[in-house]
């Protein structure tokens, strides 16, 4: 399998666990209930670490996200690597559109627990969207170089920024655990398309053998990105969800999100090498 098939296989199963997630925290009376008692939970919460977050969640994530994106693309296109310009965009347009459009055309929350004015829909998170989403397309567009040590602070805030609207009272867990699978969808589509809209020839071929760990790692990770919502969403149904127990399933599936957009840009970058040394050793010999 070529790795524009297997991404965009990997773009189905995030829409999947997506479906699932909505499915259970949105249209039953479990979910509804111990999402909306999660977040209450972190809400009362005095720890210093969950007062951090809710400043993040409530003041910086569009500031910091339009940062983020602005710059990166601007650095891109600075050093002429479109392409990757290209994706970043894509990726945090398409995941911004993509939950808005969720959250206020599409999905319409039903009342199963006693016309409570509180349980209206708030899924997905725009605002995990935006940090979530800026956090990837700043790794597509990083020189190879700076990718891997931004992860941690990318991911990090990241992580703060989802669990601050939680916090904040803006969001749900599964708000926030939606709005990453939704970003996973679009870094593994438009890494897919990438991928087959680029054809090396055989020279590059050959070289881009050295992209499978890549893909074996950004398979593992958008398993366990979907893994993870998924065991939220069935913890929410036999309602025994817990906090801590949410709480970790979103900082795993925010990790493996940008963890997986790391490893499609790192083999994005590796095919585009190898086919730029090829062409140059064909100019080379003609």
């Amino acid at each position: 399998m070529n790795r524009g098939t297997q991404y965009l296989r990997l773009a189905l199963l995030q829409a999947l666990a997506v479906a699932i997630t909505v499915a259970v925290s949105v249209f039953t009376a479990n979910g509804q209930l111990v999402d909306q008692a999660v977040m209450d939970t972190t809400i009362q919460s005095s720890d210093p670490a969950v007062r951090l977050a809710r400043q993040f969640g409530e003041n910086t994530v569009v500031i910091v996200a339009a940062g983020l994106v602005i710059g990166s693309v601007v650095l891109a296109l600075a050093r002429r690597r479109f392409a990757d310009a290209a994706i970043a965009v894509t990726v945090f347009a398409g995941a911004a559109l993509t939950s808005n459009i969720l959250k206020h055309n599409v999905i319409v929350r039903p009342d199963l627990t006693l016309g409570l004015d509180e349980y209206s829909n708030s899924l997905p998170s725009g605002h995990a969207t935006l940090a979530i989403a800026a956090a990837c397309a700043a790794l597509f567009a990083a020189p190879r170089h700076l990718k891997l040590p931004l992860v941690p602070v990318l991911t990090g805030w990241a992580i703060l920024s989802g669990f601050g609207v939680i916090a904040a009272g803006w969001h749900r867990p599964s708000d926030v655990v939606t709005a990453s699978l939704i970003v996973g969808f679009w870094c593994s589509a438009a890494s897919g398309l990438r991928a087959l809209l680029h054809r090396p020839g055989g020279g590059a071929d050959r070289a881009v053998v050295t992209t499978r760990r890549s893909r074996i790692a950004t398979s593992v990770l958008v398993s366990g990105s979907v893994v993870a919502a998924i065991a939220l969403s069935l913890s929410y149904a036999v309602g025994t969800g817990r906090t801590v127990w949410s709480a970790a399933l979103i900082a795993i599936a925010i990790t493996a999100t940008t963890l997986a957009a790391l490893y499609m840009s790192l083999g994005s970058s590796r095919a585009a090498s190898a086919s730029r040394v090829v062409s140059a050793r064909g100019v080379a010999t003609a």
